[in-house]
């Protein structure tokens, strides 16, 4: 009897993960279990009220709650918009960041209504993603499943990046890794 691999999460690391473990020598029957209605996780396309196309990717907008009466939207603010204000003199404030953000999501998404609640902050030179100290839990948590023999293999954007790119990378390194062969640089 063959081997069964079983993959929680229809994301996009769920889909590169059961793809390359399916398209191995030796493929192992896969499993994909997803509890969503629809596959490809937070990665969907919305059409605006205007026909516009907003493409979300794996940090977009996440309702929550039973009826999705709350929600949190990231709005990353930057390249040449920030280099102008810089270049201008602008102070750079929280109040400065969050206003335009507001204005973005009111152009972008026709919200009407100001948030609830606003995290501030300005990260020059990265996408903010992870806590202080994620890395460290992670190995922590790679080093636990190791010892402990587990046959568990963590994938995806809460883990490793949080690009399309970085989800099917990790994908792709999670089904090597099930696989036991080394994932190509």
């Amino acid at each position: 009897m063959g081997r069964t691999v079983v993959v929680l999460g229809g994301g996009i690391s769920g889909l590169a993960a059961s793809y390359h473990l399916s398209r191995a020598p030796c493929p192992p029957k896969v499993v994909l279990v997803e509890g969503s209605e629809r596959l490809g996780g937070w990665i969907r396309s919305v059409r605006g009220p205007d026909g516009a196309v907003f493409e979300l990717g794996p940090r977009g907008i996440r309702p929550a709650g039973v009826l999705g009466a709350r929600t949190l939207l990231m709005v990353m603010l930057g390249g040449s918009w920030l280099r102008t204000l810089e270049a201008r003199g602008s102070v750079l404030s929280e109040e400065l960041f969050q206003k335009e953000a507001e204005k973005a999501a009111a152009t972008q998404l026709g919200l009407k209504e100001p948030p609830s609640h606003c995290l501030v902050h300005l990260h020059k030179n990265c996408i903010p993603q992870y806590t202080l100290g994620h890395w460290q839990k992670l190995e922590s948590a790679t080093q636990f499943l190791a010892a402990q023999k587990l046959p568990l293999t963590l994938a995806g954007a809460s883990y490793e990046g949080v690009a399309v790119n970085d989800c099917i990378e990790s994908g792709r390194q999670a089904a090597a890794r099930v696989l036991g062969t080394e994932p190509n640089s």
